[in-house]
């Protein structure tokens, strides 16, 4: 039945071209950017490595943040709005299947984004390879359970679509670009540094980043974006059965 619910969202989300613009072409734009503007010369200011190898991962990064914030609070909310998880109860379906089904799609959403980055990166841009591959794959992986954990709390909360898409970019906005998206950490007050190693942002950036620059695992971090999504996936997915009960 999961299967039958992950083929129909990916059918939907190609009938969604801002979900894709915002999940795929947007990071990728702002990455391109900001390479061609830096380039790859070793930079103090971004910890002693060139302009593409530091925002490659952040950007990156941005896919499963955006999907997580922005891609299913949306489809969620608007679902409940519109009285499809009693339907789905009224045929048998938990509400609470729609977790693993919007992570399924997200998951997918998150590696063809990543992987045009990585080749844009290495094909054009001289992007250096990963001190660590595996590391930063497990950052990713738990990144997206993470983020895919808060986009389903967020959409079993707000009351419609338009409530989601609005704090959605507010949350991505607002955290994203002082958490590497924007000017590199070194150059911002340390107040705010602070501020971001506290939002799930920062955990995610540390996680796919650390194991990029220096092969070590962000340990941390990972712990944190594995509590983020054991937490709010529990917390999700007793909002959406109780919606439906």
């Amino acid at each position: 039945m999961t299967f039958g619910i992950v083929w129909s969202e990916i059918k939907l989300l190609t009938r969604e071209p801002l979900t894709l613009l915002m999940s795929l072409l947007f990071p990728i734009v702002l990455m391109v950017l900001l390479v061609m503007s830096f380039g790859n010369e070793p930079d103090p200011e971004m910890g002693g490595i060139g302009g593409t190898d530091f925002y490659v991962p952040v950007y990156a990064s941005a896919t499963v943040a955006v999907m997580g914030l922005l891609g299913i609070p949306t489809h969620l909310s608007g679902y409940r709005n519109g009285g499809v998880l009693r339907r789905f109860r009224a045929s048998g379906v938990p509400g609470w299947t729609m977790i693993p089904a919007q992570t399924t799609v997200m998951a997918a959403l998150v590696v063809f984004g990543v992987a045009a980055m990585v080749a844009i990166g290495f094909a054009f841009y001289d992007l250096s390879e990963p001190d660590s591959a595996l590391g930063v794959v497990v950052g990713f992986a738990l990144g997206t359970l993470a983020f895919a954990g808060i986009g389903s709390l967020l959409g079993a909360v707000l009351p419609t679509s338009r409530a989601a898409q609005g704090l959605g970019l507010l949350l991505f906005f607002g955290l994203f670009f002082i958490a590497g998206g924007g000017p590199p950490p070194a150059i911002l007050p340390d107040s705010i540094n602070t501020f971001v190693s506290f939002t799930p942002m920062g955990p995610l950036v540390d996680a796919v980043s650390d194991p990029w620059h220096r092969g070590d695992w962000n340990v941390t971090a990972l712990v944190a974006l594995g509590g983020i999504a054991l937490v709010t996936m529990a917390l999700a997915a007793r909002r959406l059965s109780s919606e439906t009960d």
